[in-house]
């Protein structure tokens, strides 16, 4: 292989800004998901302090009523406190001042089975009978314990009012002499709003600790999962660009097969009939006749050939090749008394490889009208739409077969080979080919492909 061949068919180094970037935007992402989950988890926790701080001060003023009503209360109370007498009341109400002078219960209860408060610190109350809720009448006999934070608005809570909220705790007990009693304690809630502060403190502190840690642990990780899907990336595109410099290699090396070989046959042979017609004798008409019919198909055997090398490997795609190769296909076009529009951005000629992928996406787009479309009108545009190429070639003709969108390995009539092997070395530079009918009729092939592995991965080499 020559020089200029290994120079052609050679890609150029990855960019070192290109694989930086793909880092950093994996990074980049890793970094805001993390922030997401903080996010997510500091508010998850603080709406989750609450239930959880009260679920926890209502089980720890139940434990303590339990434990209160049956240790302390429960011996206490016997006939005599049951019939109100005085001298049998002294020592339970004495305990019950005692228990309440601290403050951590604002107000206490004994119930009888029938609904009567036996006794209450609140004056007045004592001897009163209320209606009992059923669950709390299902604690007679028995030791068990509800307790629920009381919006106090029930009959019996007339003296608690001066109360926002207060936790309602009611055990079931029996008294020294076997009678089922029902215990009733109000606890404030100053308790359950400082174990929200403190779950909040401590659960959000925890979480987002945990999660730090967990986000610093994995981001090594991260970055070395994010180096190799670059260098996957520029694995794969390195193999694209050795792909596509050896398709050029390739063609240009047809090509030179074709004007050495074929061509210069044939135009060997258009300057050899001339002469064997003018050496023929005058009276040989049909045989002078003969060589004019086979000079006029050879002539036109000339012009298909030199087209052919045009199509297989164009002039220079590059500083206004890529708009003069294009405008050479829709000529072609034209003389078939089709009218084709053209418009090529000529910001697509700074790299040789867009250049090459797009001249072939608008050859095989022609040549499917030609074969199959019977257009009129074609329109042929190729630009460059931020990072990406975008080559459409819309005509008014026929349309493909069915009215919904065709893949492209079933154009104009059927299957077409270089639609698909188009497709898939589209698509093997993350691009996309697709064939689509037009509601105005005819069809419309586009594809869609990026720059990025094109420009600094194939030579620059003609």
């Amino acid at each position: 292989m020559s020089s200029d061949d290994a120079s052609a068919g050679a890609p150029r180094e990855p960019s070192p800004a290109g694989r930086s970037t793909v880092v950093r935007s994996a990074v980049t992402r890793f970094v805001v998901w993390s922030a997401a989950a903080l996010l997510v988890v500091a508010s998850g926790t603080l709406l989750l302090s609450t239930p959880l701080a009260e679920s926890l001060s209502l089980h720890e003023a139940t434990v303590r009523s339990v434990a209160f009503a049956n240790s302390a209360v429960a011996p206490l109370v016997d006939e005599g406190v049951r019939a109100g007498r005085p001298e049998a009341m002294t020592p339970l109400v004495r305990l019950m001042r005692a228990r309440m002078a601290d403050g951590s219960v604002t107000h206490m209860k004994i119930w009888t089975a029938d609904g009567q408060v036996l006794w209450s610190d609140e004056p007045g109350m004592s001897g009163r009978t209320y209606e009992l809720e059923p669950d709390v009448v299902g604690l007679f006999g028995g030791t068990g314990a509800i307790a629920e934070v009381s919006a106090l608005d029930k009959p019996e809570n007339d003296a608690e009012q001066l109360h926002e909220r207060l936790i309602e705790v009611y055990v079931g007990f029996r008294a020294a002499d076997g009678h089922p009693l029902v215990f009733e304690a109000y606890w404030p809630t100053e308790r359950l709003q400082h174990d929200v502060a403190g779950i909040r403190w401590a659960f959000t502190t925890l979480g987002l600790v945990s999660l730090l840690l967990l986000a610093v642990a994995l981001l090594p990780l991260a970055l070395s999962l994010a180096r190799r899907v670059d260098r996957g990336l520029a694995e794969r595109e390195e193999m694209m660009a050795h792909a596509l410099s050896a398709s050029d290699l390739e063609r240009r090396r047809l090509s030179q097969d074709l004007h050495d070989g074929l061509v210069q046959d044939i135009a060997g042979l258009g300057y050899a009939l001339p002469a064997v017609a003018a050496a023929l004798p005058e009276e040989a008409t049909a045989e002078r006749r003969l060589l004019e019919h086979a000079m006029a198909d050879l002539a036109r055997s000339a012009a298909g050939a030199r087209e052919l090398l045009s199509d297989v490997y164009p002039e220079d795609l590059r500083s206004g090749g890529l708009v003069a190769a294009v405008e050479d296909l829709a000529d072609r076009q034209r003389r078939t008394g089709t009218d084709v529009h053209v418009f090529v951005d000529t910001r697509l000629e700074d790299s040789l490889a867009v250049a090459q992928l797009t001249f072939r996406v608008v050859r095989e787009g022609l040549r499917n009208v030609a074969k199959h479309a019977h257009a009129s009108t074609v329109a042929v545009s190729a630009a460059l739409h931020g990072g990406h190429v975008v080559v459409e070639v819309r005509d008014d003709g026929v349309g493909p077969p069915a009215a919904s969108d065709e893949p492209p390995s079933a154009p104009h009539g059927g299957g077409h080979l270089g639609l698909r092997l188009l497709r898939d070395t589209l698509r093997s530079v993350g691009g996309e080919l697709t064939l689509r009918h037009q509601l105005t009729g005819g069809a419309v092939l586009r594809a869609d492909f990026p720059v990025v592995g094109l420009t600094s991965r194939v030579s620059s080499a003609p």
